[in-house]
């Protein structure tokens, strides 16, 4: 399902609806993170809201009103407040209670007209790419709406822009003619020409008629052109995105309605193809006395390419209101999105070389190739969806510790996805049958929050709980049932402790299931042969996929022992998946013994194809603990909402998550011993460090991110004495981002006008040191394929934004 409709989770009374805040963000400490959008605020202040990077449900005014208002394209400007809300909020709203929730605060008054354009460029050259949008934003009370187009441009990355420890042995685009293993052509050519020559190139002769000895004489060496110039390491690509959409009121209710437009294209090229052909003595074009080896001229075929183009049409549209006294919120989205995909395989040569073992006198070998031999792999697919959900939720009684809250959901959603797929030859792995999937499934919910204790009334301190079941029917599969439970203690005001528990079943929707059929061609690293190889890398929908059951754990501790000014968090996550699938693990050993049957090798034992598509397993088990602390600093004391801080006051946060990983267990066979991806078979790092330091103020600003992991390992048992093992060495990469608003710089809170009104300008810089994980062998040796720019050709990039408001 496109990502513009299935990722954001957006939920809208009166403006202080929601609950009290855990951290609120007021207009200036807003503008203090330089956002151009609240997708960006959202992610800037991501280690805020939780540390996991999992999104949170956002509510707009305190309610919920789903995907429809296309609110995170909004500008922060827009915003009086942000306030994210305990981790028991999201309970009270049906979800499940450890998700976070952030509520979006707009100004009563508002109105915008921007623009934005940005570049961006790889320091060690060889990409650029640009991105250029336009917006118009206008909020009258109860009343907004939006319009808003985007496009994006990406250059290919060829692998002629970087440096490689061993040239590539040149391509003869124009033709050549060699003699077999390496020899001298022919010994009467060496005597006409004086010297021994082992390729010529096709002479100008030959076009029109049969060339003599005297003709490839004269011809000299054939042209070379750089393979590296046609293979494309990153695709390029464009793409063009619209979105308009209104919130207004409808009587005692409110309506939104949203609607987006999409088109994006991506392009890889492949290099050139592979192609020769043996011209035997005697064949009538042949002045040689022996069989030569001919590399056809392949100008008129150029480098092989894969692409890919989707369009989207994705329309959302909610109603909220209050139905005596539920709170009703019915939300509606009809989605459809059209896929085509194209792969140049390679040349069908073996008719030609049949005609030249055949002596075909019409047959020119020297003549330049047609287009209509090469070998293409195309597939098309659609996707179309519409669902329906209707959430009322109420207090339904008034306990000692508060109100209990029920919340009740049905839902019902009708997908079909459609594939062909069709190939000039038979693919290494066989792809997807033709036809139609559908699938409707109906969704029903129940949740339950309850405050059963309350500080000041109890020596417990604040106490909650929560539980939901839940029933999903899909057609074609039994009913899947879901259980969640919660509980929330705070003894005192600075502790916070959590615990929940969550058990459901899981069917693969129909995407997973039937999914267009993609192939490319990726450069990896085999195991086996201790080599580079470049493989057919196939994924899409596996329609043999099967349902399973996941239950995960989760404890949690917040301690703040100076206030909001500090924050530490203690973590404990368990998750247990028995059947259903998984992504295809990274290619080791192990995992060619457990999927031989997806690992597709040459006579030469060469890897050719792998079939990266979803697998079926028999368990997953993951655990990890978690520990972090967030440090809020300001010279100035944090003033009330009402009297908010000055815009020249500095304001400094640090945040730092540390994530470690204490288990991690994939098996894919009851009968085989399970992946311990911790311990030599899948190469997880074990610990994972996350931070962000920020530093901001009315017009000028700075966030660095930075992300670490440790050392990991790939055992490879086919070497004898881990000679093949590969050892992963520890990792981090930083990202700085830098932004100035000359006005508000220079003259903080003045209204006059000027050229420098509302304009930003930001500075991004990825990967700040260009840094790379190092991947050795045994003996120290950078192992085959992990090169420095294999691993990441793009390395450093440096982007460049101009924002203006008017």
């Amino acid at each position: 399902m496109p990502d513009a409709y299935r990722d954001d989770i957006v939920i809208t009374a009166r403006r202080d609806a929601a609950d009290d805040p855990e951290t609120e963000l007021s207009e200036q400490d807003i503008a203090r993170y330089g956002a151009n959008t609240i997708a960006d605020l959202l992610h800037n202040i991501g280690p805020l809201i939780d540390g996991t990077g999992t999104p949170p449900i956002v509510l707009v005014n305190g309610k919920r009103i789903g995907g429809a208002s296309g609110i995170t394209g909004f500008p922060p400007e827009a915003l009086a407040r942000l306030a994210i809300l305990p981790p028991d909020a999201a309970a009270k709203y049906g979800y499940p209670a450890d998700q976070r929730v952030v509520n979006l605060v707009l100004k009563n008054k508002f109105a915008s007209l921007e623009g934005e354009v940005g570049a961006t460029y790889a320091t060690a050259g060889g990409r650029d790419s640009e991105r250029e949008s336009a917006s118009r934003v206008v909020i009258d009370g109860a009343t907004y709406w939006n319009a808003q187009v985007q496009t994006t441009r990406d250059s290919m990355l060829f692998r002629s822009a970087r440096p490689r420890a061993v040239p590539p042995d040149p391509v003869y685009l124009a033709g050549s003619v060699s003699g077999p293993g390496g020899q001298p052509i022919d010994p009467a050519l060496d005597a006409i020409a004086g010297r021994a020559i082992l390729i010529a190139a096709p002479p100008a002769v030959a076009s029109s008629r049969p060339p003599t000895l005297a003709d490839f004489a004269a011809a000299g060496p054939p042209r070379t052109t750089d393979p590296d110039s046609a293979y494309a390491l990153l695709p390029g690509g464009r793409s063009l995105g619209v979105n308009l959409g209104v919130t207004h009121p409808l009587g005692s209710f409110t309506g939104s309605l949203n609607v987006n437009v999409s088109t994006v294209s991506s392009i890889q090229r492949l290099g050139y193809p592979d192609a020769s052909l043996t011209l035997p003595a005697g064949n009538p074009w042949s002045p040689f006395g022996e069989a030569v080896v001919v590399t056809p001229d392949l100008r008129a075929i150029g480098p092989l390419e894969t692409r890919q183009d989707t369009k989207t049409l994705a329309v959302s549209a909610s109603l909220t209101g209050a139905i005596g006294q539920w709170n009703a919120n019915l939300l509606a989205n009809v989605a459809q999105s059209w896929s085509t995909s194209r792969f140049d395989r390679g040349l069908d040569l073996q008719n030609i070389q049949q005609r030249l073992n055949a002596f075909d006198p019409t047959l020119n070998p020297y003549a330049p190739l047609s287009r209509g031999l090469l070998q293409v792999d195309r597939s098309r697919s659609r996707f179309a969806s519409a669902d329906a959900k209707l959430v009322l939720d109420r207090a339904v009684a008034k306990l000692p510790a508060g109100a209990l809250t029920v919340n009740l959901s049905a839902g019902i959603s009708r997908m079909t996805v459609s594939s062909t797929s069709e190939s000039d030859q038979t693919a290494p792995v066989a792809p997807v049958a033709p036809g139609d999937l559908r699938r409707t499934q109906i969704d029903l919910r129940a949740s339950l929050a309850a405050p059963l204790t309350k500080r000041g009334d109890s020596a417990l301190g604040d106490l909650s709980a929560n539980a939901a079941i839940g029933a999903t029917k899909v057609t074609g599969s039994a009913t899947q049932r879901q259980v969640d439970a919660g509980l929330t203690w705070s003894p005192a005001a600075p502790v916070q402790l959590y615990a929940g528990y969550s058990s459901a079943q899981i069917v693969p929707d129909i995407a997973q299931l039937n999914g267009p059929r993609i192939e490319t061609v990726i450069q990896i690293y085999d195991p086996i042969r201790q080599e580079v190889a470049q493989p057919v890398w196939i994924t899409g929908g596996n329609p043999d996929l099967r349902r399973g059951t996941r239950s995960s754990l989760t404890l949690k501790a917040m301690w703040r022992p100076l206030g909001r000014s500090l924050t530490l968090d203690l973590g404990y996550q368990r998750q247990v998946s028995s059947g259903g699938i998984a992504a295809f693990p990274q290619l080791t050993p192990a995992v060619e013994a457990a999927f031989s049957g997806r690992i597709v090798r040459d006579a030469a034992g060469r890897l050719i194809a792998i079939d990266a598509r979803l697998i079926n397993i028999a368990r997953d088990a993951s655990a990890q603990l978690t520990t972090g602390f967030t440090w809020l600093w300001s010279p100035v004391a944090r003033q009330s909402a009402t009297k908010p801080s000055s815009p020249a006051a500095w304001q400094i946060s640090l945040t730092v998550n540390h994530s470690w990983q204490l288990e991690s267990l994939l098996t894919t066979d009851p009968r085989l011993p399970p992946l311990d991806r911790l311990g030599g078979a899948g190469g997880q790092p074990r610990h994972l460090v996350s931070m962000q330091l920020m530093a901001g103020r009315s017009g000028l600003g700075a966030i660095l991110n930075g992300q670490w992991q440790s050392t990991a390992r790939v055992d490879n048992p086919a070497i004898a004495d881990g000679a093949g093992d590969l050892r992963f060495s520890a990792f981090g990469q930083f990202t700085l981002s830098f932004f100035v608003e000359p006005a508000n710089l220079l003259n903080p809170g003045s209204t006059t006008k000027s050229w420098a009104s509302n304009l930003r300008l930001s500075l991004d810089v990825q990967n700040v040191f260009d840094s790379f994980q190092r991947v050795t062998l045994a003996d120290g040796r950078t192992a085959p394929g992990y090169d420095r720019y294999a691993l990441n050709p793009l390395g450093r990039t440096v982007q460049l934004t101009v924002r203006k408001r008017f």
